[in-house]
Parts: C-alpha cells; structure tokens; sequence
C-alpha cells in the first residue's frame, strides 16, 4: 500500500497509489523526499502519528505531527535533536537529514516529519502479555537491567533524562538471534519525546519548590514528578518499578505502599528474587530522591557486586547465557542506609548536573502532560508597550518592577541619538518568533542589526529600530548554539550542535561556507578582529582555527582534556582564551596554535568569557556561579564578583568598558568593573538566559533566553541603578 499523508484526501490508503508518485485523489506527493514511501499507518498518540515506511527498500518509523501550535513544533524539533545526539544502539536511530517539513496540496499548514530506525519486535508490556504474564528469573531481570542502565548512561551523558521509562517504552528486539534459554535479546529505550534537559537552572528550580511540566504515567512516575519536580534520579525510580512489573507480573499499582516509609510492598509477589537484589530495586525506587543512587556509575556499582554474589549461586551469572550450578549465598549487598522518608521536600540542588543547550521534548503517547497549552499562541512579531497617556509617578513606578523597558521622562532627556529615539517613539522589549530557547546574540557593527541563534536550528536577524524580522536562516540541522558577526559585519558565523560551523552573507541570506572538522556540538565561535580568522571551540574538547574567507581549517588547538564551553579573541588578536568543562581557561597564540598560559582558580567549569575593549582584563563566568576577572599580563584574579544562584552562561562588557552584563539564571546582572558593585538586576525573563549583548552605541543591552524570546534593555535606565 502507499499511504497519502494528506489531512484532506478523501482516499488515503487506496491501493492503487502503489506505483504512484502523486495521489490519484488529492494530487498530492507520495513519494515523500524522494524516497519515503508510507506503507501503513502504526499507531497515534496525542498530536502525531507513526506509520511504517520504506525507505527506498529499508523499512523505517515515520513520526508526523498533525498539530502546528509552536510550542508543539519547537518540541517535536527536539525530539530529533535529542535522537540524533544520542548514537547508541539502544536508542531508535535518527539521521541528521531525518526530519523535514512537507506541505499539502492546497494547505498552509506544513506535516513535520521525523523518520527514525524502525525496531522489530514488541515493547516489553506486550511481550509479558504474550507469556501470559510469567514473571522473568532474576537472571533476566539483572541482564535488563544492565542493559538499561547502559542505555540510560549515554543520555544522561548527553545532559538529559528520560522521563518516562516504562515497559511500554522498552522495545525487545526480534532481529537479533536469542542469546539464552529465555530467548532475551538487545532492549532499545523508544519515547524520547519527554526527555528533559539536566540544567543546572532546572534543578535550582526543582529545588527551589517551583513547578515544571508534570509528566505522569501511572505506577512508574515518583511523587517529586508527579508534583512537576522530576530530577535525573527519577529515570531509576521508574527503571525500579518496571523491574517489579517484570518479576511479578503485576502492574506496580496492585501493589500497597508502608504508610509509614512509602515504600512499595511487592518481595512477596517475587519469590524467585533474592535479598540482595530486592534491596536494590527499593534502592532505586526510594520514595525520597536523594535516597536513590546518584548516578548511572554508582548503579553499575552496585550491578557489579550483584553480580559477584549470583556468580556463586545457582542462578548463574548475568553475563549474556552463561550458566553455573553453585550453592547458593544468602550475604547482604552493602546498600547506603536509607533514611525512610515519604514527604521530605527535595533539596535545592546544586549546579553540579550543568547541561548541554536542549530543551523539553514533544512526547504525548502514553503520558498525561500537565499545563502544556495553558496559554495562547503568542503573536509571533514583537511587542510593544500600549500607549499611554498620563500616569502618575506611581503607576509608572509599578510598571517598571514588571516592564524592563519603561521610558521616563528623564531617560529620555538623558538619550539624543537617532536610535535611542526610535526607542522613546516605538517602545518594545521583547523580540518574539524563535520557537525555541536562544542560545546565542549578537549586534552587527552598525549597531543596526541583532541576530540571534536558537534551539530551533534556525538563525534571525531583526532589524534593531523597530523590532521587525528582516529574515530568518535556515540550514543547521540541530540548534543554533552561538553566533558572531565579522569585522565588517558582511558575514555572519553560527555554530550548531550538528557539528558545524555556517557561514552566511548577512546582506542576502546566502549560506557561503560550512565548517566540517569537529567530532562534537560546536559551542562557541568567534571572529579576529581582522576577520580573517575564526576560533570555534566544542564538546570534543578542541578549539580549531579556520580561514574566514574560504572556510579551510587552519590548525586544531588540543589542550582541555573536557568539553570547551567559550572561546574569545583579545582586541588585538595575538591570543585566544578558552574555557573548558575542566575548570581552566588557556591562552593560546592564534598563529602557532601553542598555549602561552593557563589559569587556574576555578572550582567549577568555565562557562562564558570576554576580554575586555583594552584586553588588559578577561572576565569568566564559572559553573558555580561566580565571576572572575583577571589581570591577562599577570594571569591573576583581580576581583570575584559573586551573586548568580547558577552557572554564569553568558558575559559581556560594555563598549566603553566599564560594565558588565552577566547571566545565570532567568536574570540579568549589571557590574561596575572598576568597583565590583552591582548597578542592576535585570528581572523580565522566564527562564534561564543564556545569551546578553551589548549595542556598539553602549545604548541597549540585549538578552536572549530558554523562554525563547529577546529582551532589550535601554542602557541609559541605569542612571539610578535600578530599572
């Protein structure tokens, strides 16, 4: 059969299509980018739809999304991101061409596509059903467990968790030859579409009692979830509750929990597990998270003593079907003593789980998602600030506490150019259209021009006078993590999490060159101030160099032994900084690609840097939340500005250079670099920024955010220290 994804065609599974290009009822394209052909339809969740296609001759998963609400887009976006990150052999395989947009005949509404690995075999819940709800031995429990938590270790590697493990979302596959009696084969984990990202500003959130999106699947999800609280620890909770279904064969909830600890009473369902692996799997389901393993590396631990235990019983060991007949042992795995907690409030965690640039991904089938389109789709322009007659001083005072851009009257005394002007004339704040998080900002040298990089893969550039998109630009294959003008501001650099660096004629919108060489998400980018030469530095741990004007790679600078968050030309181009995941900054010399200088000091990763307009300081932001500026002849800190509740993700100084502008949470801080003090805090985001500018003029600040919006803030509404 040849499926029609046309929404409107009145025959979608005729079987005449079958050696068709286009539809014979709608016209329409079958033959999806020149080589997906829909064979039938799988299954449907919420807003999207799965059906089966062949991929020229490879069968293949295609995942449409039928709903165009932004917010659904932005996450279905990331789901294909967070795939094509996580390489694993666990985890559904997504090209890097694997998602597009087609759009139906006669419709303005274009189907997003997202085509992925497809699994043979069944998810776990159907395969127990299928043995009529035999439990598995311990054996295989143990074996799946390793397996999972082998699968889990690679994407909280790559700064995510899950969400939502449950024997649903647990494929087995049937293409691979049965490796025991049991017939066990590979376990794939399948739903990424809830995944979350392990930021730093999240936990503090999570912490700090506020609430996200509450994901639930009954039985499996743990309480700090189900409160919108979920934290990385809850991924193991949910791997212990699926090992109770499978060696019970009851769903988790037919079992009571203590009233007094919350612990859930199912060993006696269980008689085929011992004690030292009961004790575990309650390990892991701890009603209380900090009572549950702090990390995949701790479970593997603990597998490993399980393992030495059953390696002397008769249940054999869990290496892939090998078996042993020895006596067996009762001892006690060492487990850490648990304090039996129900309704303990979570901590305020700390910024030790700091995380790559993604975001909450789309993911209906099977969960109940809580607040999710609680609000309207926004206008997806710019928003002005309504006119308004007189007010009094008090109403305006009011206004400023939740309006960063109010213009008083002696502000506007205070700003004669033409620009500042506009601003008094046609005030906005907040620059709306990416549909996901902004990752990177910045002005051209006219000051005219602002773009901005987003998770949404995609690069805008506004026109700074009037708030107005000029265009958008397309190319990138993941998100947009940062991005950097030339000298001259006639090209414009993005970096991506897709391993490359694009370079694009700002004038016309035209791709000139893409940068292939780095094996891991390319974080940062910056030009010389010459132009001729462009820095990039990534999570594989280099920095490489590359020909401005024809995109070659110079050199590649290998020194950070983790991932290099920030790199950054000094004024008169003689030296790079980077800073890396390992808690130092290098200096290097851009021409012989040898280190001059490393600074040490941080106890945390280095998150951010700038150099400041006379390259006499380099200022840092750390993972801990602090600020450091250092004497770059001497390589010693002159000050630590402290005051951010997160890592500090993105630094800049003023044109003038007397201020700096900090971020590290959902606010922005102001500094005097002479004194150190604090001149503002600027308070309007939603959610972590991640991104601030200044304009050449030293007129406006702007900011970029994981609410996917950009802020401007007028500069001269700093007179009195407080917006």
């Amino acid at each position: 059969m040849s499926y029609c994804l046309n929404p409107d065609c009145p025959k979608p599974t005729d079987p005449l299509n079958i050696p068709n290009r286009i539809c014979r009822h709608c016209g329409w394209e079958i033959l999806l980018q020149e080589r997906y052909r829909v064979i039938r339809q799988l299954g449907q969740g919420g807003f999207s739809k799965t059906f089966e296609v062949l991929d020229r001759t490879t069968p293949k998963v295609l995942k449409v999304l039928f709903n165009n609400h932004p917010k659904a887009v932005s996450l279905f976006r990331r789901e294909a991101e967070i795939l094509s990150l996580l390489d694993h052999p666990g985890i559904p395989k997504v090209d890097r061409d694997a998602y597009f947009l087609t759009l139906p005949r006669n419709n303005q509404q274009p189907l997003h596509c997202l085509v992925m690995e497809k699994i043979d075999g069944c998810n776990l819940e159907e395969w127990l059903l299928a043995r009529n709800y035999q439990p598995i031995t311990q054996a295989q429990a143990v074996d799946w467990l390793k397996q999972l938590v082998i699968i889990l270790e690679r994407v909280h590697q790559q700064e995510y968790f899950h969400r939502d493990i449950k024997p649903s979302n647990i494929m087995l596959r049937s293409d691979h030859a049965p490796l025991s009696k049991g017939g066990w084969g590979d376990l794939v984990l399948i739903d990424f579409g809830t995944a979350r990202e392990i930021s730093g500003t999240y936990l503090a959130k999570v912490g700090g009692g506020q609430n996200v999106t509450g994901i639930i699947s009954t039985g499996y999800t743990p309480l700090e979830q189900v409160n919108g609280k979920a934290v990385p620890q809850s991924d193991f909770f949910a791997l212990g509750r699926t090992l109770v279904y499978l060696l019970t064969g009851k769903p988790p909830n037919d079992f009571p929990e203590d009233p007094r600890t919350g612990e859930l009473l199912w060993r006696k369902s269980a008689p085929q597990v011992t004690k030292p692996v009961a004790d575990f799997i309650d390990y892991l389901m701890a009603p209380f998270p900090g009572n549950r393993p702090s990390s995949t590396q701790i479970i593997f631990q603990y597998i490993e003593n399980i393992e030495r235990h059953l390696s002397t019983s008769n249940i054999g060991t869990v290496a892939r079907g090998i078996q042993t007949n020895l006596p067996e042992v009762s001892q006690q795995i060492p487990l850490p003593k648990i304090k039996k907690t129900r309704y303990k409030k979570l901590p305020k965690f700390a910024t030790e789980f700091l995380a790559v640039n993604a975001t909450l991904l789309l993911g209906f089938t099977g969960t109940q998602i809580y607040d999710y389109f609680s609000t309207n789709s926004p206008d997806w322009s710019y928003q002005r600030r309504p006119k308004r007659s007189e007010e009094s001083h008090s109403a305006v005072a009011a206004e400023k506490q939740s309006n960063p851009l109010v213009i008083t009257s002696n502000a506007n005394n205070a700003i004669k150019n033409n620009l500042a002007e506009t601003y008094l004339s046609n005030p906005y704040n907040t620059l709306l259209g990416h549909l996901s998080r902004v990752n990177g900002i910045a002005f051209s040298p006219d000051g005219e021009i602002l773009a901005s990089g987003s998770g949404d893969s995609t690069i805008k550039l506004w026109d700074i006078s009037t708030g107005k998109q000029i265009r958008t630009l397309w190319g990138h294959l993941s998100g947009v993590s940062a991005i950097a003008f030339s000298p001259d501001g006639q090209t414009l650099a993005s970096a991506s999490a897709d391993n490359t660096i694009k370079l694009w004629d700002v004038s016309t919108g035209k791709l000139l060159h893409t940068l292939i060489g780095h094996s891991g998400w390319v974080s940062s980018v910056a030009f010389s101030p010459d132009g001729q030469t462009i820095a990039s530095g990534s999570y594989d741990h280099t920095i490489k160099i590359w020909d401005a004007k024809t995109g070659e790679l110079r050199q590649t600078l290998i020194g950070h032994y983790s991932w290099v968050f920030a790199v950054a030309f000094s004024p008169d181009g003689q030296t790079i900084a980077s800073g890396s995941f390992d808690n130092t900054i290098k200096l290097w010399n851009p021409l012989s690609g040898q280190q001059k200088q490393t600074l040490t000091g941080h106890s945390l990763r280095v998150r951010s840097l700038a150099f400041s307009p006379d390259g006499n300081l380099l200022v840092s932001g750390t993972g801990e939340g602090t600020i450091e500026l250092w004497n770059v002849m001497t390589g010693q800190i002159e000050n630590t500005l402290t005051g951010h509740e997160d890592a500090v993700t993105a630094i800049a100084f003023s044109p003038d250079g007397k201020k700096i502008a900090s971020s590290g949470d959902s606010n922005i801080k102001i500094w005097d670099v002479t004194t150190g003090i604090l001149l503002d805090n600027l308070s309007g985001h939603l959610d972590t920024v991640d991104a601030v500018a200044f304009s050449p003029q030293n007129l406006i600040l702007a900011s970029g955010s994981n609410d996917n919006t950009i802020k401007i803030w007028p500069l001269s509404q700093l007179q009195t220290g407080k917006f």
